[in-house]
């Protein structure tokens, strides 16, 4: 693209340069740039892109959008000088890249817990039914077969928009992004077409971030007001209860979805078994049978979220149940893994008070010996979290093991000491091992018949942040290496 076509169709103070230079693509990580890129210098909490100006020079761009020139760059180079540049890198992405998005059909989900497995219980239905898709989250873009890995629930702005063309230059119409309240506050879905927008629930997180729960509920909120067909809301969370009233009071499209409260949506008579989860689904005047493969309301819960979506975007309501009993599962959320111990070894990101009770829960329905959790909490984030995680563990657990999560620049120990306080208000029985890898190991290799182990909290995430450094790390295969190991030593394979 010719810098002056960008220059007509986005809002900018100034601009100083070259008007006859091609425009390739947009970033604000100046290791990223490329020959023709546009480099935005973004002032951030710890660093200031204004500051990488010069980096993104030497690296090839054509120009740099900003809210100020730094001297030691003054007429170095093509500057377009904005008033916010997250807002204005989200608009020129846009431009740049052929407003792609207008040609997907795209589903927002955002909500503290649930957002991975509604995404790809979404992709699940669109892909039974032989329609092609792509996911945008927490696991990484995932376009065609091809894994990318992104740093951000929801990546930045220009990133999605690169990302969605993408979807489109290989014919893929439809996309399931996770939108977080970090995104929704920070420009990332500025000039993004959504479609529908699915609220999960809303309990304490990121308040390192939002201060406040009130602060986050409104970050979350502004998805729903930049939709374009519908919102499916759980009604069963009072937040969500909140929102689906106030939407419906300010004009807003809105679908309620619950299993304890009136919905349009709702499921009721719930049968869980560790094989699923059976109900009657209540919509549209009639009820159906549905069966889902992973266990719990929470899990019933994500469902009618995925079914009201693409119910509104017009997919048959019997093709998506008929979906919904063939999707085995989403890998790293309630994933039971195999293994020949006589127990139950589940893998599942519950990172949050709310999140832990809810797979608690669920394995309390089924579960026929001891319950055993192995989890930790991360370093510099929302402390409070700690001593209530503890108190669930404690609660539901006959055994806690507590271990690295996340340390960042706080010491792992002291911060098992503190979630050990809350498993100790129920008299719970606790062990402290630092090193995560060998936790797992010590829970699995302790196992007894009909023991249920859940291995919490990190499920795909690929690292461990250590403060210093991203350690690569890998939860699912360390785990199903213990599996095989402990099998050996019991003689159970060879």
């Amino acid at each position: 693209m010719d810098i002056d076509n960008l220059l007509k169709e986005l809002n900018h103070k100034s601009y100083f340069g070259n008007k006859s230079i091609e425009i390739k693509g947009i970033t604000n990580d100046s290791k990223k740039v490329k020959n023709g890129d546009i480099f935005v210098a973004i002032k951030g909490y710890t660093n200031d892109g204004h500051n990488f100006i010069e980096n993104a020079f030497v690296n090839g761009a054509a120009a740099v959008l900003c809210d100020h020139i730094p001297e030691n760059v003054n007429n170095k180079g093509n500057f377009i000088v904005v008033e916010n540049p997250r807002q204005s890198m989200a608009a020129a992405a846009n431009i740049i890249y052929g407003c792609p998005s207008e040609s997907i059909n795209l589903v927002g989900v955002t909500g503290t817990n649930g957002k991975t497995s509604t995404t790809y219980l979404l992709k699940g239905i669109y892909d039974y039914l032989g329609k092609k898709s792509g996911i945008i989250g927490t696991m990484g873009v995932l376009i065609e077969g091809e894994k990318i890995k992104v740093d951000n629930t929801t990546p930045e702005a220009a990133d999605l928009q690169k990302y969605f063309a993408k979807m489109v230059e290989k014919d893929i119409n439809h996309c399931f992004m996770e939108i977080s309240s970090h995104a929704l506050e920070l420009n990332r879905v500025d000039n993004i077409s959504i479609d529908v927008g699915i609220f999960t629930n809303l309990t304490r997180d990121h308040l390192d971030f939002h201060n406040t729960m009130e602060n986050y509920y409104q970050a979350k909120k502004k998805l729903f007001h930049i939709t374009k067909v519908n919102n499916i809301i759980n009604v069963d969370d009072s937040y969500g209860e909140r929102l689906y009233t106030e939407l419906k009071e300010e004009g807003f499209k809105a679908i309620s979805i619950g299993i304890e409260n009136n919905a349009d949506i709702k499921a009721s008579n719930l049968v869980t078994t560790m094989k699923g989860t059976d109900f009657d689904l209540e919509i549209g005047g009639s009820v159906k049978k549905v069966h889902v493969n992973t266990p719990g309301k929470f899990s019933v819960l994500n469902s009618l979220g995925a079914l009201g979506a693409a119910w509104s975007l017009g997919i048959n309501i019997d093709d998506i149940i008929e979906a919904l009993d063939k999707i085995k599962g989403v890998t790293g959320r309630f994933e039971m893994l195999e293994n020949k111990l006589d127990c139950i070894i589940v893998l599942d990101f519950a990172h949050t008070p709310d999140g832990l009770q809810k797979v608690m829960e669920t394995i309390d329905e089924f579960a026929q010996g001891r319950k055993i959790v192995m989890f930790g909490a991360g370093g510099e984030r929302d402390l409070s979290r700690r001593g209530p995680m503890g108190e669930i563990a404690g609660k539901y657990c006959d055994l806690s093991i507590l271990t690295s999560d996340n340390p960042r620049f706080e010491d792992p120990y002291d911060i098992c000491l503190e979630i050990a306080e809350g498993v100790k208000k129920y008299n719970g029985k606790y062990e402290i091992i630092i090193e995560r890898d060998k936790a797992i190991y010590y829970a699995i290799d302790n196992s007894k018949s009909k023991d249920v182990i859940l291995l919490a909290g990190k499920s795909t995430e690929p690292y461990q942040d250590m403060g210093v450094e991203k350690v690569p790390y890998d939860e699912g295969t360390i785990a199903k290496n213990a599996i095989k190991d402990v099998e050996r030593k019991r003689g159970l394979s060879m």
